[in-house]
């Protein structure tokens, strides 16, 4: 159930006995960052707190919230990691950049003792997926500085997987060498590109079932919670797709076990987690689908700490009991603050209108893309994208086109301006962006 290469016992604790860990290694890391970091010092103390005021979680509150754009802006005059800089360079070995799909990429560095804990926690959610050793599992994510490629890779190497480097890009060549394979293997990418990876195996003849691909470890969108998006992938390639969660700043972390019922926080030691209002920033308790954006502390990190660090990633929490034994609370991701949009105070998620299209399946693929060209308030119909397949003859897209937008006028409560495309043009081999604000702020 556990895995062989951390603490076995973690994963199974009890929620007191996780409490008091949190609380220990809390007040641990606030003094550590009180003491190397004037950035934090300077935080702690223009909100009146002495780090030996918070001993327990229930103090975080205490603090400020601090946003990635800080330490990028921090960075923008060629500082190396900015201004949350706690360890020297000479006990940082790694730099990383951080992902996503907007926004200026942030630097951070990693200690020896950092890039365990991220393995760690990387592996327990590998473990959960189903990961073990002796899998064979193509590493598909860039390995340019973000913490997808290198670091994620060596998580696979923790649980013990023989993982394959092989990257972004040349999709026909990676198809050859998979269908070259006779063992089962597995990939690890976004999901958005299982679907276009099956494109290209369709453009060269190649049945996707017949490569071998039995495993996918999909991260870096949240398609494998739209309904239909998962079991498309499933019945293309033949596999077993799990989902797993994680950031730039704190590294892979949730995986989903064999239950499917939500990725499972595999932190435990490392970060405290809370949920907090995504307007006025109120704590919000943590319960049984409690629904809000998650906000990262770190307690066991030396080069770059996390200090209520917000993600504007929305999710809904789980604290019953898993089947799996774990007792890690479990959460799904609803989507991302700065990826939703208001349509005449209508708020709209990517992942709601790709759960209308999935519904439309199998006439549309489910890709789509959102492209706001005007600054809001969004008062008119909503340019959008959508893939149909390629089977479907071009005298049906007129009509379709409307049913579209007839189905997300009805279930989403907003207008579309939907114009249809076949395959090929927005499912991509790195994250694919879904809402694109391609207007221009005027700065007085």
């Amino acid at each position: 159930m556990t895995g062989r290469f951390w603490n076995e016992a973690i994963e199974t604790l009890s929620p007191g006995a996780v409490r008091r860990l949190e609380n220990e290694r809390l007040a641990e890391q606030i003094a550590y960052d009180y003491a190397t970091s004037p950035f934090y010092r300077a935080r702690l103390d223009m909100a009146g707190v002495k780090p030996d005021q918070i001993r327990h979680v229930a103090d975080l509150p205490r603090i400020p919230f601090m946003e990635k754009a800080e330490i990028a802006d921090s960075q923008a005059d060629g500082t190396l990691l900015g201004a949350n800089q706690c360890a020297p360079l000479d006990r940082i070995v790694r730099i990383q950049a951080t992902g996503g799909t907007t926004g200026q990429p942030m630097r951070i560095g990693l200690t020896r003792r950092d890039i365990a804990d991220y393995c760690e926690t990387g592996a327990r959610a590998l473990w959960a997926m189903g990961c073990r050793p002796g899998d064979i599992v193509f590493e598909c994510m860039n390995y340019n500085l973000y913490a997808g490629g290198l670091s994620d890779h060596l998580t696979f190497e923790t649980v013990g997987a023989a993982t394959i480097p092989f990257g972004v890009g040349h999709s026909e060549r990676l198809l050859t060498m998979m269908a070259g394979l006779v063992d089962p293997i597995g990939i690890w990418a976004t999901p958005s590109y299982a679907v276009r990876l099956a494109e290209v195996a369709g453009q060269l003849g190649i049945e996707p079932r017949s490569v071998g691909l039995r495993r996918g470890y999909f991260s870096g969108e949240a398609g494998l919670q739209v309904p239909g998006y998962r079991e498309r992938i499933q019945d293309t390639w033949g596999m077993v797709a799990r989902d797993q969660y994680g950031t730039g700043e704190l590294g892979l972390h949730s995986g989903e076990c064999e239950q499917q019922n939500g990725v499972h926080f595999g932190g435990t030691g490392i970060a405290i987690a809370e949920l907090v209002d995504p307007d006025s920033g109120e704590v919000l308790p943590f319960t049984d689908g409690q629904q809000g954006e998650v906000v990262y502390t770190s307690i066991h990190r030396e080069a770059c700490p996390l200090l209520r660090m917000r993600s504007h990633d929305l999710m809904q929490v789980f604290t019953d009991p898993c089947a799996c034994g774990r007792t890690s609370f479990r959460f799904r991701i609803l989507g991302r603050s700065d990826d939703m949009f208001i349509v005449k105070g209508v708020n709209v998620f990517p992942l709601s209108i790709q759960a209308v299209l999935m519904s439309l399946a199998p006439r549309v693929t489910g890709e789509f893309r959102v492209v706001i060209d005007r600054p809001p308030p969004i008062d008119y119909p909503v340019p959008l994208t959508v893939e149909v397949a390629p089977e479907l003859p071009a005298a049906q897209h007129e009509a379709l086109a409307r049913e579209v937008a007839t189905r997300l006028r009805a279930e989403l409560n907003f207008t579309a301006a939907v114009s249809l495309v076949r395959p090929g043009g927005i499912a991509t081999e790195k994250k694919t962006r879904r809402v694109i604000r391609s207007y221009r702020v005027e700065v007085e």
